[in-house]
């Protein structure tokens, strides 16, 4: 039975960085490198940044943004086609995936 108190989805501090080594971008990006500049010195894409959010049974929850903005990445994280680079995904309570 799902308990309607509680969130059926849960995505808390959500990153997902793609390049050759997202662990040491990521690190550039929580000190404060933005996309730009991240993409042109490393290589690297950042596609989601801090996402934290609760979807609850029987809600409508809408992902809206421009192409490109990370709508498509980030619901791949809820059905595990891929993986954070940082953060937690947690579904009916079991932690799909947490990376650091």
């Amino acid at each position: 039975m799902i308990n309607k108190a509680e969130p059926l989805i849960q995505i808390r501090d959500l990153y997902k960085v793609f390049g050759k080594n997202p662990e040491q971008a990521l690190k550039q990006v929580k000190s404060g490198v933005d996309k730009e500049h991240l993409l042109q010195d490393s290589g690297h894409t950042l596609a989601l940044q801090a996402i934290n959010l609760e979807i609850f049974a029987g809600e409508v929850f809408v992902i809206m943004g421009l192409s490109g903005s990370g709508k498509s990445t980030l619901i791949r994280h809820f059905n595990r086609l891929i993986e954070p680079t940082s953060g937690s995904a947690v579904y009916r309570g079991e932690r799909c995936h947490t990376a650091v």
